[in-house]
């Protein structure tokens, strides 16, 4: 009954999520553990509703919303947007294999993106509909390895744990800091996990029949708590890192040099073992991101294209921007920014498909869970319309 959760909870600890939260450790210490918290709730929430739509429709959100949106140009400018928010989130993903090459080989980055992208494509061949069981279980074994890596170093640290019980107290006192917290909110409740949960859970219990649904439904909730509460950890445990190890008023924080920092202070074998988790993080969610594109092209437009053969195109830009941008965190935390921005463009369909008995059956949306869905929305839309306005405190 598990797995789809799992393999999507790959999305919540990738290069994006590692960019963000090694700055706002870096940069403003253990004050944003509460972001990551709230994103966490939020997250779970919305992959659950993501799964809950899976089982009671039978199809991925893509699909449904591809039946439901009867204008062809309204239907293809959704689309639009959705491919934008998976591009700057393969864009990410790529970016941090990269460095990770870059680290662990001092590969060129952009040879070391060309590589990660093939690394990603036989990954992506593992998911046809036969072996999608396969796919998850790889993916998983890759996130395992990326928390590994990620949080190994926190063992020989010392935290702070008044501090760490402050952080967790709602605060934003600056502009950056604002949109750090925006940053970390788009890398943890990403639009694409919710194409891809939806349609990994299609695949999986789609043609379910009526008596196992609720059961389903039932143990998604534990498959959700299960890759949530380890996303969660995790990502607290990269802004300890960057907190303890890179702290100090940081303006220009890289991967590289947090690595460097992890080193210096733990022993060579910690910053390997990060760069490692970096590696496996970016391999794996590159896949998912893949696989998230190709089910919103299949669903929105009727295009029949290849999870691996749209992976070789998404490529391009990702090289490119390599290619020319010498600061690749930088690239990494703006593509972040950009996700929360899109985010409710994809939560509000989801919040309106599983509020629709027609769509839903008996499995609609109760009362409470709408309340909390449509509370969830708008706290982002606040967040993104003051981010926007001249900041107060």
């Amino acid at each position: 009954f598990v797995g789809p959760a799992l393999a999507t909870g790959i999305a919540y600890i990738d290069p994006g999520n590692v960019a963000t939260n090694l700055t706002g450790g870096a940069r403003f210490g253990y004050a944003l553990i509460w972001v990551i918290v709230f994103a966490n709730i939020g997250a779970w929430l919305v992959q659950y509703l993501a799964a809950k739509l899976a089982i009671a429709s039978g199809k991925s959100m893509a699909e449904l919303l591809g039946s439901q949106i009867k204008k062809r140009w309204l239907r293809l400018l959704y689309w639009l947007q959705a491919e934008a928010m998976i591009l700057a989130t393969e864009l990410a993903e790529v970016v941090g294999g990269a460095i990770a090459l870059h680290l662990l080989f001092n590969l060129n980055p952009v040879f070391g993106s060309i590589l990660i992208g093939a690394a990603a494509f036989l990954i992506l061949s593992l998911a046809r509909n036969e072996n999608v069981g396969i796919f998850i279980t790889v993916v998983v074994a890759l996130m395992a390895v990326t928390i590994i890596g990620f949080v190994s170093s926190l063992f020989t640290t010392q935290i702070d744990a008044a501090a760490t019980a402050l952080g967790l107290v709602p605060q934003i006192s600056q502009r950056d800091e604002l949109f750090l917290a925006l940053g970390i909110l788009g890398a943890t409740i990403m639009p694409h996990a919710i194409y891809v949960h939806s349609a990994l859970t299609a695949e999986k219990f789609g043609k379910s029949k009526d008596d196992d649904k609720r059961k389903l439904i039932r143990w998604t909730k534990l498959d959700v708590s299960v890759a949530m509460a380890i996303a969660g950890l995790a990502n607290i445990g990269i802004l300890l890192v960057g907190a303890v190890t890179v702290a100090g008023d940081v303006k220009d924080v890289t991967i590289d040099s947090a690595v460097d920092h992890i080193a210096e202070s733990h022993g060579q074998v910690f910053g390997t073992m990060f760069a490692i988790g970096l590696l496996a993080s970016s391999l794996a969610s590159s896949a998912i991101g893949g696989y998230a594109g190709a089910s919103v092209m299949n669903g929105l437009t009727n295009l029949k294209i290849n999870a691996r053969v749209r992976r070789l195109i998404s490529i391009v830009p990702s090289v490119l921007i390599l290619a020319v941008v010498p600061d690749s965190t930088a690239v990494l935390v703006i593509s972040q920014i950009v996700l929360a921005f899109g985010l409710p463009l994809a939560l509000g369909p989801l919040v309106w498909l599983t509020g629709r008995t027609k769509v839903m059956g008996s499995y609609v949306n109760r009362l409470g869970t709408k309340i909390a869905a449509v509370a969830l929305l708008v706290t982002l839309v606040g967040l993104n319309i003051w981010s926007l306005l001249p900041f107060t405190p």
